[in-house]
């Protein structure tokens, strides 16, 4: 499989290799609700809207704004998502995040890393 790849104002957004769907925020973005719009639909473009495995890479300084999380937060979806990992700094992230996870349903596998090769090792467990 070639690797497909779009850049956006805020994210690159790929198809790797290994047939996941790559998501990593750039560094110093602030993300607006366009972007988050912008940025939905580059994923919908460039995976066909196949359901994928994902890799969502939150690591470094950025922001989002409240109406972009609410955008992103609404079109999550186990349609077009076989399972995500989300890779990010730290450990303490890591608890705080899985600590807020336990309040909302999932719509499909997930899990936090702070390594991506332990977050490739499990979703290619996924599949």
């Amino acid at each position: 499989m070639s690797v497909k790849k779009q850049i956006t104002r805020t994210a690159e957004i790929s198809i790797d290799k290994q047939g996941f769907l790559r998501f990593k925020i750039i560094e110093g973005s602030v993300i607006d609700e366009e972007d988050a719009l912008d940025n939905l639909l580059v994923i919908k473009t460039i995976s066909e809207n196949k359901k994928m495995l994902k890799l969502i890479d939150l690591r470094g300084k950025w922001k989002m704004t409240k109406k972009a999380h609410e955008v992103s937060e609404k079109n999550v979806s186990a349609k077009n998502t076989i399972a995500r990992a989300y890779i990010i700094d730290g450990f303490l992230t890591k608890l705080l995040l899985k600590f807020f996870r336990s309040f909302s349903s999932s719509d499909c596998p997930q899990e936090f890393f702070t390594d991506e090769e332990e977050a490739i090792l499990w979703l290619k467990k996924q599949f």
